[in-house]
């Protein structure tokens, strides 16, 4: 069975413009966390606790919030996994926890989907290469899949603010949470095939075996005395 390579499928990351920039900056966390400082500040203005230098004060609470906010280091551990072929099932199952709370609900299927399928075909790889039930292409697919597909795919959509990732459409007019549900839906649906097409040999072994059992067992045995 012919598939598809996600990797020519999947959106490639378009340039950035001015007023896109703009937008990841009013919604990212560090101007959020900055604004809420910088009200402190101005609270404990009008409340009397502070007169003098009070504007520098303000600033410096933002400037405090806005830099020393962490930057999205979620997303560089999630492209940055390394993943080894002894436990590359187990390492996958470990980035699937670590990204969950920080998607979209809608994304979780398709993601847990992609890390059931991964179970079944990554531990059973090189055998089905031995045998032949497995095509390059589609062993390259699932290979690609957990090198960079899919931690390429998490990271983009994990270096977004959230607030934006949700909200603001993008070219398209999608959202960047609609979008990161649409590629893992695409990624779900290529490994489904990758692995439909391996394990069909073995299903059809299977039921050849059934027919012959069926066939040989329910003759009836003729005794005779």
């Amino acid at each position: 069975m012919a598939t598809n390579n996600p990797g020519s499928l999947l959106p490639q990351r378009p340039s950035v413009t001015r007023s896109q920039r703009f937008r990841l900056f009013l919604y990212g966390n560090g101007n959020i966390a900055g604004c809420v400082l910088a009200l402190i500040g101005l609270g404990l203005y009008f409340v009397g606790v502070i007169h003098a230098y009070w504007p520098a004060i303000v600033a410096g609470l933002y400037s405090a919030g806005a830099l020393g906010w962490p930057k999205g280091s979620l997303a560089e551990t999630t492209e940055r996994t390394e993943f080894s072929p002894e436990h590359a099932a187990q390492q996958v199952r470990k980035l699937v926890d670590s990204v969950a709370n920080a998607i979209p609900n809608d994304a979780l299927d398709p993601l847990r989907s992609i890390q059931n399928t991964l179970y079944e075909l990554l531990p059973r790889l090189d055998e089905l290469r031995n045998r032949g039930t497995i095509s390059g292409k589609d062993s390259f697919t699932v290979l690609e899949t957990i090198r960079r597909y899919l931690p390429d795919t998490l990271g983009a959509y994990l270096r977004l603010p959230r607030f934006y990732a949700h909200v603001q459409p993008l070219n398209d007019g999608r959202t960047a949470a609609q979008t990161l549900v649409d590629q893992l839906r695409l990624l779900d649906a290529s490994l489904k095939n990758v692995a439909q097409s391996a394990f069909s040999g073995d299903a059809e072994t299977l039921v050849r075996n059934g027919r012959f059992l069926e066939t040989k067992f329910s003759k009836k045995t003729v005794f005779r005395v």
